[in-house]
């Protein structure tokens, strides 16, 4: 298999070395004595660590999100909020078409109803005004999911949101963010952005230690918890991959990686003549090419996810 539909990470050989850092310090130490309330702080160098990763990317933050906590990757962040919304008497989400399909599977679940929008801005002005209510959630992804690439109209639609439909919250998932070899610069400063989650899944390839956070405006009960239930190892694991490496600097690394890894599959016939390389260092992105590449469309569009190949050539 030389790519999928489904987007996987890249297992990086410095994530590797990382890891066998960590474990050959044999670290016990961060697990005993629990009684004693040691490790309730222990989160808060890896959370620190990503908002000053983040800002050295471009992402503006400011300080309106009073709340941070650490979750199990991206997950664990959206489910908590979609749950919330569900408990407080909310009805609907709204997506783009073609967004992570995450958001749909758990929204729904939940008995949430979810609205697709065009991306075009004259399509989505019109609606908004027709389907959004004050009360709504609008998810979004920048870098986007739909072809892993910096999208930029997101500072027009977020504006667009606040004006014709006030009262929808924005929820900005930023898990792409670090998987691009430039830098995002991403404003997410002012409402109607509520929340914003994270993720070093797809930066780093450590989808298995599930290493994320969520940063909201107001508190989430459900996570209050978490300064007890967490993953030390993990959490440690992802403040040394921030203080080690930027933002971009795994990306542009290995971005001439994804430019061969796209080249062999579009010689293969694997993936349209069209097809090019996405900002996301693991995909590749192209328009609808007919029946043959029929099980990729999203949203009349095709996405690609070159990891399989990808990983053969750094990790032979």
């Amino acid at each position: 298999m030389d790519l999928c539909r489904t987007v996987y990470g890249l297992y990086y050989p410095e994530t590797r070395r990382a890891v066998e850092e960590l474990w050959a310090e044999r670290p016990h130490h961060w697990y005993e004595r629990n009684y004693e309330k040691r490790q309730d702080a222990m989160h808060r160098g890896c959370l620190e660590r990503w908002r000053a990763w983040a800002d050295a990317a471009g992402v503006a933050l400011g300080d309106g999100f009073a709340h941070h906590y650490p979750t199990a990757g991206a997950n664990e962040a959206i489910h908590a909020l979609l749950a919330l919304h569900a408990a407080r008497g909310g009805r609907r989400i709204h997506v783009f078409a073609g967004e992570y399909e995450g958001y749909t599977h758990l929204a729904a679940a939940l008995g949430l109803a979810v609205i697709a929008h065009a991306r075009e801005p004259e399509r989505y002005a019109a609606s908004l005004a027709e389907h959004a209510r004050a009360g709504d959630q609008f998810w979004i992804s920048q870098p986007s999911a739909i072809d892993g690439n910096l999208w930029p109209g997101f500072a027009r639609f977020r504006d667009a949101l606040a004006a014709a439909a006030p009262g929808v919250s924005l929820i900005v998932d930023l898990t792409y963010v670090g998987a691009t070899a430039v830098e995002p610069r991403i404003e997410l400063r002012e409402p109607p952005v509520a929340a914003v989650l994270w993720s070093l899944s797809k930066p780093f390839g450590v989808y298995y230690h599930r290493i994320g956070g969520l940063l909201s405006r107001e508190e989430i009960p459900t996570l209050s918890g978490h300064h007890w239930f967490k993953n030390l190892f993990s959490l440690q694991l992802g403040e040394r991959l921030l203080t080690t490496y930027n933002a971009c600097e795994l990306p542009a690394r290995y971005q001439a990686r994804q430019r061969e890894a796209l080249a062999h599959c579009r010689a293969n016939g694997q993936i349209p003549d069209g097809a090019r390389a996405s900002d996301v260092v693991m995909l590749a992105h192209a328009p609808s090419a007919g029946d043959a590449f029929a099980e990729y469309a999203r949203a009349g569009g095709l996405r690609f996810c070159l990891s399989p190949i990808m990983d053969r050539m750094i990790n032979p």
